[in-house]
């Protein structure tokens, strides 16, 4: 079962319905799903939501309104423990663009939404689900491509290995004679 950390700007009624909608619909789809604790700290990036970011496959962060320094904290952090850019998923309003700039564009995969668009707010958060499971697919797909090349070369070792030992079979009993 993967993990989600689903963050979002704390000033943001709009970015936290959002995350709390896209947490409820990965909950559904099988994910197991995290929020920031926000109850304790919306200032600062607190033990709790470390280590709830720490035990994520995926964090998915809402950058729609202003930003807050926080969720910048919460990027960083995650970029740290996941090393993949990949695995951090911003998502960005198409009408506002980024506001996210610098070095910190980086460490994440942008997303961009339109607000207006006639798909709704199900559809898109839906979508997120859908690129992250994809994402999965297209990783036990590249390790079963890895486990069968690991067993093919296996097999090549122990085929080799069993003409070596015959050769050497084969070297004894001719010495012997």
């Amino acid at each position: 079962m993967k993990t989600i950390f689903v963050t979002y700007n704390p000033n943001s009624e709009f970015e936290q319905t959002l995350a709390i909608r896209l947490h409820t619909i990965g909950a559904s789809s099988g994910f197991r799903m995290y929020l920031p604790d926000r109850f304790n700290s919306s200032k600062i990036l607190d033990e709790e939501t470390k280590s709830r970011i720490g035990r994520a496959d995926y964090v998915v962060m809402f950058s729609i309104t202003s930003l807050s320094p926080i969720v910048k904290e919460e990027i960083n952090y995650a970029f740290k423990q996941l090393n993949d850019k990949s695995k951090i998923i911003v998502i960005y309003d198409k009408q506002r663009g980024e506001n996210l700039t610098g070095v910190i564009t980086s460490h994440f995969t942008p997303i961009y939404i339109d607000q207006f668009d006639d798909l709704g707010q199900d559809k898109v958060l839906s979508k997120i689900i859908t690129t992250i499971q994809n994402k999965e697919i297209k990783s036990q797909s590249k390790q079963i491509v890895n486990l069968k090349k690991e067993k093919e070369n296996s097999q090549a070792l122990a085929a080799l290995l069993g003409i070596g030992l015959g050769l050497l079979i084969l070297g004894s009993a001719a010495d012997s004679t």
